[in-house]
């Protein structure tokens, strides 16, 4: 088995892979290089931009392709820092090349490159954690999802208005100001979520494509009575057994009032419409706003997102947010990552950056790389530690807590 990144002319066998090995229809592209011209010329997205990212596994004729995963760098925010985070995505074999150690292979050699252009982080979405836990990732972010029924929900007092987001009919001024409202709202959530990607500009780009009456998704901003974007919210309609739901794909807001004016609008969909679903961090707790819960009239499901892992031990614990002074001696074992499997001294003082070294002294804490990729992302905290089978501590220290402790902690983009 060869394992290495794809060539130009490989682009399109790794888009006839993934659509092969999970059973769907992909447009018909003439040839190879025709297609890679289409991609590269014109990228539309993060995935275009960064083609070369695939790791691919091919049988020992170096030319057979048996499995690939994209592994896309991203901006993305962890304690006040914008860090590098690699994103795992598309990740198939062929059927015939299933469990001959392709992925496997793949990551053998990613996560060493990772490290050293410069990756902080990688994230996925996993379709099996034990599986993914074999490579280092670990449960992080997880997310609050509402269910509440529209007929329950009462008319808050809010005196701002909801914009259908609508670029073809709108002046293009207050498209325009529209668009700058969404961006303020998203980016006040990445400048508060460990995890948030850092959106480019052509990530916003389904603002300008963005038309209702023909793809039947709406978008609502709103506004408060002074113009101040407050919220905004993305929804399209879904017939479940509970009824018709207003399914929404984005969900955000800066401040109660905007919150508010969601619902306010959501409410008064309520003739034809029963249900509203939407996701929200687990920190921001809005059970008193609603005001009925009982009879199945609003339910909370905490859902899990996704799965982290720390590529460079020693760049995040430089980084790291800890409270108050003090030090900590911490063993890491890492099995792919050669320069993580190893004994760190972090020194950390208020207003100061912190200090790490490698350190022959005794460790206060030893623990697997997946179980430092929980806590440190703000997952969870020292609480966690009774129930983490692979973390042995040494000496207790009143520094574990003022390292390891919750974060707000969220992510919305998929890869």
């Amino acid at each position: 088995m060869i394992i290495r990144k794809i060539t130009p002319k490989e682009l399109k066998r790794t888009s006839e892979l993934f659509s092969i090995a999970f059973e769907f229809e992909m447009e018909n592209v003439k040839n190879s290089m025709d297609y890679f011209e289409a991609v590269t010329s014109e990228p539309k997205s993060r995935e275009d931009i960064c083609w070369q990212e695939h790791w691919a596994a091919f049988e020992d004729d170096n030319e057979t392709m048996m499995s690939f995963f994209l592994a896309k760098p991203m901006p993305a925010r962890f304690d006040g820092h914008s860090v590098t985070t690699t994103g795992i995505g598309g990740v198939s074999t062929l059927p015939q090349y299933r469990r001959r150690g392709g992925i496997r292979g793949c990551f053998v050699s990613a996560l060493p490159a990772m490290y050293e252009e410069g990756a902080a982080f990688s994230y996925l979405y996993p379709f099996s954690t034990a599986y993914y836990r074999k490579f280092g990732y670990e449960l992080c972010c997880d997310r609050a999802c509402y269910h509440v029924r529209l007929s329950a929900l009462r008319h808050y007092p809010v005196d701002g208005t909801c914009t259908l987001l609508e670029p073809c009919s709108l002046s293009e001024q207050n498209t325009a100001r529209l668009t700058a409202a969404i961006k303020t709202i998203y980016q006040s959530w990445q400048n508060t979520y460990n995890m948030m990607i850092l959106n480019e500009e052509y990530e916003y780009a389904w603002i300008a494509k963005s038309n209702p009456p023909r793809d039947q998704n709406f978008t609502y901003v709103y506004e408060s009575a002074q113009g101040v974007p407050m919220a905004f919210m993305s929804f399209r309609q879904t017939v479940e057994e509970a009824g018709r739901n207003l399914t929404c794909s984005r969900f955000f807001f800066t401040c109660p009032e905007g919150l508010k004016g969601l619902l306010n609008l959501a409410a008064s969909l309520a003739g034809d419409h029963d249900n509203l679903s939407f996701s929200l961090p687990t920190n921001l707790d809005i059970s008193l706003i609603l005001p009925e819960w009982s009879m199945g009239a609003a339910s909370l499901d905490i859902v899990r997102h996704g799965m982290v892992r720390v590529i460079n031990a020693a760049q995040v614990l430089r980084l790291a947010r800890c409270r108050g002074n003090g030090s900590l001696i911490l063993c890491l074992k890492d099995a792919f990552i050669p320069q993580n499997n190893d004994t760190f001294e972090l020194i950390f003082q208020e207003n100061q950056p912190n200090r790490v070294s490698v350190s022959f002294k005794e460790p206060d804490v030893t623990m697997e790389i997946s179980d430092f990729s929980r806590l440190i992302t703000g997952a969870c905290d020292t609480a966690s530690l009774p129930f983490m089978d692979t973390v042995t501590l040494h000496h207790p220290t009143e520094s574990l807590s003022q390292i390891f402790y919750k974060k707000p902690i969220y992510i919305t983009e998929s890869f």
